[in-house]
């Protein structure tokens, strides 16, 4: 999406250009993404040429990670009920902070995981909605993210940041649907999908999310995220009435944007311009 004539241009960010990391992806030298932040905050992208569906790639400095995603987020703190449904007996907790640049994107999303490492997500395409059952129902989108993502960028990204707290519950289940042990390393699981249930906190907002983000051949990622649905019913029936409160599906870069007032103050947000240097 081209920047409109006359638009003041804060930095410009080219990623996956074979300057950067040719040396590491044979597939690199077939595309380059090149994104456009603008002094507004709004992130651009003005080229986007994506090769072949991926599979986890790594190397000592960067993974690309290709999922297939659906998730819903509610307003209010995570019900006791709920939390207590999906962490069963096999459920890994993790507490952290993730700092988000706010650009007014959906299709976008930069962030700081623990305030740290950057990372980068870009969906490449938005499907037909599914019905789940139980009330469940969305679009499923087709994400890719680079981690660590400053091997990627050119210039320090710049702009309005601000600080999700979250309190994430998450499972693993094969492609099968089996119930399988949780790694953050992908590699140990050719395919599969992540389930998780989160209370976020945004200043003075609260929510919380249910999400599926499956992985794998791009074939496959579909069933997967339906299987492990199918597991987590099948094992605990679902607290009642489940699907009316997941309200409206989407990532959190809409989530974000619909939630997030333009006048901080309004919302008692805390936007942090310099969270590159925590």
């Amino acid at each position: 999406m081209p920047l409109a004539r006359g638009s003041p241009v804060a930095e410009t960010v080219r990623l996956c250009s074979a300057r950067s990391v040719g040396k590491t992806f044979d597939a690199v030298h077939r595309w380059e993404l090149i994104v456009t932040v603008a002094e507004s905050g709004l992130v651009h992208v003005l080229d986007a040429r994506m090769p072949e569906p991926a599979q986890p790639r790594r190397s000592d400095a960067l993974s690309v990670l290709d999922t297939t995603e659906l998730r819903w987020f509610v307003r209010g703190p995570l019900p006791a009920d709920i939390r207590g449904w999906f962490i069963g007996s096999t459920g890994i907790v993790e507490e952290r902070c993730d700092t988000y640049l706010l650009n007014g994107r959906v299709d976008i999303g930069l962030k700081r995981r623990f305030r740290e490492t950057l990372e980068l997500k870009v969906r490449q395409s938005l499907d037909v909605p599914i019905e789940l059952g139980e009330g469940l129902a969305g679009s499923l989108e087709m994400w890719r993210k680079w981690s660590p993502a400053e091997g990627l960028v050119e210039d320090g990204t710049k702009g309005r940041w601000v600080d999700v707290h979250k309190s994430v519950v998450k499972r693993r289940f094969s492609m099968a649907g089996n119930e399988i042990a949780f790694s953050p390393d992908l590699q140990v699981t050719v395919a599969g999908c992540d389930v998780e249930v989160a209370g976020v906190t945004v200043g003075a907002v609260q929510a919380w999310t249910f999400a599926f983000a499956a992985f794998g051949p791009p074939a496959t990622r579909r069933d997967a995220l339906l299987a492990s649905w199918q597991s987590l019913v099948a094992a605990t029936p679902c607290p009642e009435p489940f699907g009316p409160r997941t309200g409206r599906a989407m990532g959190y870069p809409k989530w974000l944007t619909l939630t997030i007032s333009p006048n901080p103050a309004e919302r008692g947000i805390r936007h942090n311009s310099a969270a590159r240097s925590r």
